[in-house]
């Protein structure tokens, strides 16, 4: 005999280097049975614990007379000694035992989906739609990619269902959000008005669930990373205009003081180089960079910009030793 009492989802998104989602399941089943079998599709680097005792279990993958490229692996799991297990309270078959695995894999394709344009809402990020199996869906867990949210609506997420085409939804409710290391993670329950309607749904053997949700960048991210770095390529633009204007209009030597080298080059260094290395470090911290290649271009044309700044200054009238001096007079 084999019960399958309740799931809990934890999932962990990631966008950035490559998409992919770290899908965690917490099962809750009363068997009398050494060996149990699980589905899966869609996986990478599968483990199988036994949750009580944190101990890896054996399994083996059980290969279907005419395998079809769309079918679920099957998984035979070696539970080990039942007698080693706690016994079941909620049945009166007091030869069941109560056991919970947790199951972990990377799922290498999520099927993340670029949101459609909405006017009025954030059009970054994407929405997911995931199957959950299992009896009894009451606690979620998501945890977003770094720079990310979940968006703020009165259906989302949401949980739907489906028996025999007969198909619903349930509202789940956000219930805590903590982060870690920049990662916002996302603890929902079901919706307590929708409580007594997922209770009878679970009762039926044939019911899927499907957990949707959908994700945006934080306001922040969007003002500071894509839209800044415009402002910041026009900034140096400004800064490079007299400059080139005076050598497209063969005025050579440059009729610019050394005040005047350090006026471009200072405001453009201050303005560039912390952000440039501020960009550099979110990207290698894995944070999400909305519209990522405007900000990457900005930065390249504007680090191109400096350059060709200190090149017309330097190699047209400024000689090294009159800026070291100048330095040390004026400075030191």
């Amino acid at each position: 005999m084999l019960i399958k009492e309740q799931n809990c989802w934890y999932f962990e998104d990631s966008i950035n280097p490559t998409k992919g989602r770290l899908v965690r399941e917490i099962m809750d089943l009363y068997t009398d049975q050494q060996f149990i079998q699980i589905h899966l599709k869609n996986f990478l680097k599968l483990n199988i614990k036994r949750r009580d005792l944190n101990t890896r279990l054996f399994f083996i993958a059980s290969v279907p007379d005419k395998p079809h490229k769309h079918d679920y692996v099957i998984f035979n799991v070696n539970l080990g000694d039942l007698e080693s297990y706690p016994k079941s309270i909620d049945y009166s078959e007091n030869y069941l035992r109560h056991v919970k695995l947790e199951i972990e894999y990377l799922d290498p394709k999520p099927g993340f989906e670029k949101k459609d344009y909405t006017f009025g809402q954030n059009p970054t990020g994407y929405t997911s739609t995931s199957r959950v199996d299992g009896p009894n869906q009451h606690e979620y867990s998501i945890t977003l990619p770094k720079g990310m949210k979940l968006d703020k609506n009165h259906s989302n997420p949401k949980l739907y269902y489906d028996v025999h085409g007969d198909v619903g939804e349930l509202l789940l409710n956000i219930q805590y959000v903590e982060k870690n290391n920049g990662n916002q993670i996302n603890h929902l329950l079901i919706d307590e008005d929708d409580y007594e309607k997922n209770y009878n749904i679970i009762r039926n053997p044939d019911v899927e669930f499907f957990l949707h949700y959908s994700v945006s960048n934080k306001l922040k991210y969007i003002i500071f990373f894509p839209i800044f770095a415009v402002f910041m390529l026009i900034f140096v633009l400004i800064l490079f205009l007299p400059l080139l204007k005076q050598f497209l209009g063969g005025s050579l030597p440059l009729n610019l003081t050394l005040v005047d080298f350090f006026n471009i080059l200072i405001p453009q260094t201050i303005v560039l180089f912390p952000y440039t290395y501020y960009y550099v470090d979110s990207r290698r911290r894995n944070f999400e960079i909305p519209y990522n290649k405007v900000t990457e271009y900005s930065i390249l044309a504007a680090l191109s910009i400096l350059l060709v700044n200190i090149i017309l200054l330097s190699s047209n009238y400024i000689k090294p030793f009159d800026i070291i001096q100048f330095i040390v007079n004026n400075i030191f």
